[in-house]
């Protein structure tokens, strides 16, 4: 029974790892919460600034997952990479 649990938790983790992450589901979701929440009139300057706080996708990745909490939005873990995979194909580029 024990080994069965460990095989069931080592398989999830694989399948977790597989999620290929849909931008145009990431671009629905920044659209409807974070331009929003920015409250800039030109939000693509917001990440495209030259003294920008994202220098790398770990750090895109984290700084949504901070909004995320932040907000209380409760999104899934997979919404979240969806929104930093349309951030990161529409202005960062890494």
């Amino acid at each position: 029974m024990r080994l069965l649990l460990i095989a069931a938790i080592v398989s999830s983790q694989a399948f977790a790892e597989d999620y290929k992450p849909d931008a145009e589901n990431g671009a629905f979701l920044h659209g409807d919460h974070c331009v929003d929440c920015h409250m800039v009139d030109n939000h693509e300057a917001l990440y495209t600034r030259e003294n920008r706080v994202v220098n790398e996708r770990i750090r895109l990745n984290g700084q949504v997952s901070a909004c995320v909490q932040v907000l209380n939005l409760g999104w899934f873990p997979d919404e979240e990479k969806d929104v930093s995979e349309f951030l990161n194909q529409e202005y960062y580029k890494f």
